[in-house]
């Protein structure tokens, strides 16, 4: 087995895929000297739940909204994000969420014109243990099960330890910086309006005399709106966006971890003899994934007793930030 080197993450294949389309991280923005004074709905935060919830309000026919960001589209924790798109799912509701998210993603593809890089190249679950395994077995009566060898989907997988496994033939992933930008046109189509480089300053209730219906002022940089609903998906910085609010939530984030490698022999192999892509290969009993990505492979893993980060919110500064 070859030896593969780890590449530093900002210079990975992610960055280009997110300038890819045309755009850049300047691109299409509003850039007034000041925000609209009122609106009807204001989304606090330009990553992939800010743009979905802007996009999903104005596809609703709510176009008096509008989306604040205090840095770049994106530039939180969206950009470096695996992309992971699982349909499948034994809770039925969720199930039939990711069912909605896949159907409506190549639909904004086609709306937009922009690729959001989709690939839908199915998902292999193994089992280790018995107990896992089991749990299968119970997906049976959901989902079809794999009918061939782990290593007939995976060639370079070594079966040694491995019961079995289950193939979700739908899933697969995107780029979610694509997907951001191309919730981004959609919404400014629909009539939405978008604020990049306007940091949210405080949120307070705005008192509206003779009425029963109070409601929010946002100060910002460039000038206060007043509004009558205020949505935040701030990630990192939700605990300090919800106590702007008056509200303390009980929610951390913590630190996680993947790896880009270089190109692979076999996977370049494999597109030369247009072989389709590997399939996303999951083991749960260690909690670990790996995908192609770019000619190589991204591994991921979800750390027991990984650390808390950001008790306090990243620093005003942060912009497309990663730990070291």
């Amino acid at each position: 087995m070859p030896k593969y080197k780890i590449l530093n993450y900002v210079k990975s294949c992610k960055i280009s895929l997110f300038c890819s389309n045309g755009f850049s991280s300047s691109s299409n923005q509003t850039l007034t000297t000041s925000v609209k004074s009122e609106s009807k709905a204001v989304v606090v935060g330009g990553g992939i739940v800010g743009l979905s919830t802007l996009y999903h309000l104005a596809k609703k026919g709510w176009s008096d909204v509008l989306l604040l960001e205090r840095k770049e589209l994106t530039s939180g924790s969206t950009w470096h994000a695996a992309g992971l798109l699982p349909i499948f799912n034994i809770n039925y509701t969720i199930g039939q969420l990711h069912k909605y998210s896949v159907e409506m993603y190549q639909r904004l593809e086609k709306e937009t014109g922009v690729d959001i890089g989709f690939r839908q190249c199915t998902n292999l679950r193994v089992a280790c243990t018995n107990d896992r395994w089991d749990e299968y077995m119970y997906y049976k009566g959901i989902a079809d099960t794999i009918n061939v060898p782990v290593n007939k989907l995976w060639p370079i997988c070594k079966i040694d330890g491995i019961l079995g496994g289950i193939q979700h033939p739908d899933d697969g992933y995107l780029q979610p910086a694509n997907l951001a930008q191309a919730f981004a046109k959609a919404s400014r189509d629909l009539g939405a309006t978008i604020y990049t480089q306007t940091p949210v300053i405080d949120i307070n209730p705005f008192y509206v005399e003779n009425s029963d219906k109070n409601k929010w002022l946002i100060k910002t940089n460039r000038g206060n709106i007043i509004t009558d609903h205020v949505i935040t998906a701030t990630g990192s910085f939700a605990r300090k966006t919800a106590k702007m609010m008056g509200i303390q939530l009980p929610v951390l984030p913590v630190e996680h971890h993947y790896l880009v490698t270089e190109q692979h022999p076999i996977l370049l192999e494999r597109k030369k003899q247009g072989l389709p892509e590997l399939s996303i290969f999951r083991e749960s009993d260690n909690s670990w994934y790996i995908r192609e990505e770019n000619g190589g492979f991204i591994v991921g893993i979800y750390e027991k007793g990984a650390p808390a980060c950001y008790l306090e919110g990243p620093s005003e500064d942060s912009e497309f930030e990663l730990f070291q």
